[in-house]
């Protein structure tokens, strides 16, 4: 789209964000979060604010909805259509003609039915055909509005969250992540369906740390890191190895994508690819993990999956790819003990495995705040499993101050990476990771894979790969199978 020389939908120029802070002493302290961002979008624009998890990104849409909480300081100008964002416009706005898609899923309340809660949103008469057209538009089943959200897989959670949003028709829309978890045949049909709602009268921030996605549905590009833009560029300049773009960070951000080449700065590039005669001494040494005849189902509910059948080898990385809300992570939590399988075993040297001891299935979990202890810093949360690792904490790209946090004051992205350092963290023969790197940035993804795959080699850790990414199951992977091979 040709950029429009009118007044701006949004701009944001020079803004900076800090939060009041106590040290010990009771010494007041300034955070600074943010401190020189800069984004103009007009009618009929689609803006991406890419970086990496933890950036700040999701506290500019805060800042631009009045939600910050009241310890926070802004300075810098927020104007919507040549107005400043006082306090008393965002309230008037806020939900109206600004909406939000939020990053997080626990957005949904886990009490109420999903078509109820779209129909909330929704202006006027007619709101359950409204909200049915809505699910029918990005691909939800009609049924999913008689279901409540703890019933529905990852992405199709964020697909009630996007529905949500839509429903008041607003004329600046912020998406804030919405779409990590989706598989690739709705993740088209949600850009597609997003890029349809801006119109020449509307506008749109697309929040993402994922370059690959950001390139589908914007019009620019612009990258933030450490709390700072430092390139605003057009879609027509990432091709090639970067050379139209001018920053190293943005450079490194194309270039890290698993279908580019996949490279990791300060990290050897070199992948972990095991010769096969070693995989199968490793199996004549080992355990094997066996999952046989697996069935489940809900009750009064026809089975989600059934008689799935499944071998991964010690030292082996197997991937994983099927739709969305196919029932791959409940296999999932099923393989690593956390649910019992309606029929089937699972095995590992073809015994079951024991209930008595730490068990040697280990999951990381593709929403990690739904399953953390909120009143737990993360230094707790980690030394519950054994002696702290801080070798492994640096190497994973954590700050050490970070472990004196609470989970609610980190991002998805470092929970993801924490939920690592647990896991790996004890005596684990199998790893399953979940979606592990949904919520990163393209580096960073590179960075932690070329780190979780050195580490299997070296420990002969056999790792299941679920994710709707296909270039990088093949990239980290030895072998790819496809959900309905299983069953």
């Amino acid at each position: 789209m040709s950029q429009n020389t009118h007044i701006p939908l949004l701009e944001v120029s020079d803004f900076s964000l800090t939060f009041r802070q106590y040290e010990q002493g009771w010494k007041e302290a300034e955070l600074a979060v943010i401190h020189k961002l800069d984004v103009t979008i007009y009618e009929g624009e689609i803006v991406a604010v890419v970086g990496a998890s933890g950036s700040g990104k999701s506290l500019l849409a805060d800042a631009i909805l009045g939600i910050l909480p009241q310890h926070a300081q802004t300075k810098g100008k927020l104007n919507y259509q040549g107005e400043a964002l006082t306090k008393e416009c965002q309230q008037v706005l806020r939900g109206k003609e600004i909406s939000l898609i939020p990053q997080s899923v626990h957005a949904l309340n886990p009490l109420i039915k999903t078509g109820k809660q779209v129909q909330t949103a929704i202006k006027g008469k007619n709101k359950r055909n409204v909200q049915q057209a809505l699910f029918q538009n990005i691909g939800l089943p009609k049924e999913v509005g008689e279901q409540y959200p703890f019933e529905l897989s990852g992405g199709m959670q964020r697909r009630v969250l996007v529905a949500t949003a839509l429903g008041n028709q607003p004329k600046l829309m912020i998406a804030d992540e919405p779409t990590p978890g989706l598989d690739p045949h709705v993740l088209q049909e949600t850009i597609i369906q997003m890029k349809q709602l801006v119109t020449k009268d509307k506008g749109m921030m697309f929040i993402t740390h994922d370059i690959g996605v950001a390139l589908q549905i914007a019009d620019k590009i612009v990258v933030f890191k450490e709390g700072e833009t430092i390139e605003t560029a057009y879609v027509e300049q990432f091709s090639g190895k970067g050379e139209k773009l001018n920053h190293s960070y943005t450079k490194a951000l194309w270039n890290a994508l698993p279908e580019n080449s996949f490279t990791a700065p300060t990290l050897s590039t070199r992948l972990h690819h095991i010769d096969k005669a070693d995989t199968e001494q490793s199996a004549r040494n080992c355990s094997l993990l066996q999952v046989k005849d697996l069935t489940y189902h809900y009750p009064k509910a026809p089975p989600l999956f059934q008689d799935v059948e499944m071998t991964i080898s010690p030292g082996e990385v197997v991937g994983l790819y099927g739709p969305s809300g196919s029932g791959k992570s409940t296999m999932a939590q099923i393989m690593s003990g956390y649910k019992k399988p309606t029929k089937g075993k699972v095995m590992i040297g073809g015994k079951p495995i024991s209930k008595t001891s730490l068990h040697p299935v280990q999951l990381i979990w593709q929403h990690p705040e739904n399953v953390m202890n909120p009143k737990w810093r993360m230094r707790q949360m980690l030394g519950e499993v054994g002696e702290l690792q801080l070798d492994l904490v640096a190497a994973l790209g954590l700050k050490k101050e970070w472990l004196l946090r609470w989970p609610s004051e980190l991002s998805s992205g470092e929970l993801q990476r924490f939920s690592l350092v647990r896991a790996l963290s004890v005596d684990v023969k199998y790893l399953i990771a979940d979606e592990i790197t949904t919520m990163l940035d393209a580096v960073t993804q590179a960075q932690i894979w070329h780190i979780l795959l050195e580490i299997a080699k070296e420990r002969q850790i056999g790792i299941l790969v679920i994710s709707h990414d296909l270039h990088l199951l093949q990239r980290v992977s030895d072998r790819v199978i496809q959900w309905n091979e299983c069953k």
